[in-house]
């Protein structure tokens, strides 16, 4: 009678350590199943990260990685963008900047007195191939656009057909830029009695022109 019951006990110690371990398994499979979501998500998002490096590598630019993580069971959402950079405020300013100049330059070269190398040859009695050698010499004026090619004012040649003295040491003082030049000439300055560049070669004052030129190459002229 011992025995049998000793048995029974044995029984119900084995059932009750079943029904612990059933247990407990059952308590801790919801957070082996968290877990392993966990791990996909990480490996989603260390995925999305190399994919995203790789792209910027390629493609030179900057990429954006956007990750979407629930905490449901729905699968992360990762999106990869190109993103284009925005100009400053700097550089829009001198976007605009360029923008007009532009537009002033096409105006300009637009005027009556701006004449094709042709046209600025057969006024001084001369070849193109002649006047673009002058060009090139600093001997005449010559201002290039983006759309007409380079126009001469008509301007610099005096009613004698004769070209405008000084432009070579004008051009060595203002750093060889033509347009530098046109604007000096055309111009009213203090330091040059309210008169413009092109008056003052006009009435041979080559010298007082060209120190005042000096002045502006300088940048201490006002």
């Amino acid at each position: 009678m011992a025995m049998t019951d000793k048995k029974g006990g044995s029984r119900k110690r084995t059932e009750r350590r079943g029904n612990l371990i059933t247990g407990y398994a059952g308590k801790w499979e919801p957070l082996f199943e968290k877990k392993a979501a966990a791990r996909a998500t990480a490996a989603r998002v260390l995925s999305g990260v190399s994919e995203g490096v790789i792209r910027a590598k390629n493609t030179g630019g900057t990429i954006r990685v956007t990750y979407v993580i629930r905490s449901s069971d729905e699968e992360t959402e990762i999106e990869i963008e190109e993103i284009t950079p925005q100009n400053d405020a700097l550089d829009i300013a001198l976007a605009a900047a360029k923008q007009r100049g532009s537009e002033r330059v096409a105006e300009i070269l637009k005027r009556p007195e701006m004449l094709s190398a042709d046209e600025f040859a057969d006024e001084i009695g001369s070849t193109r191939e002649t006047v673009n050698k002058k060009r090139k010499r600093h001997e005449v004026l010559g201002l290039e656009g983006a759309k007409r090619g380079v126009r001469f004012p008509k301007w610099q040649i005096g009613d004698d057909g004769q070209l405008l003295g000084g432009l070579a040491q004008l051009f060595e003082a203002l750093n060889g830029h033509p347009w530098a030049v046109y604007r000096f000439l055309l111009q009213e300055s203090d330091s040059l009695g309210g008169r413009t560049g092109l008056e003052m070669l006009r009435g041979g004052r080559i010298e007082d022109a060209v120190g005042a030129a000096r002045s502006i190459g300088k940048g201490d002229f006002s």
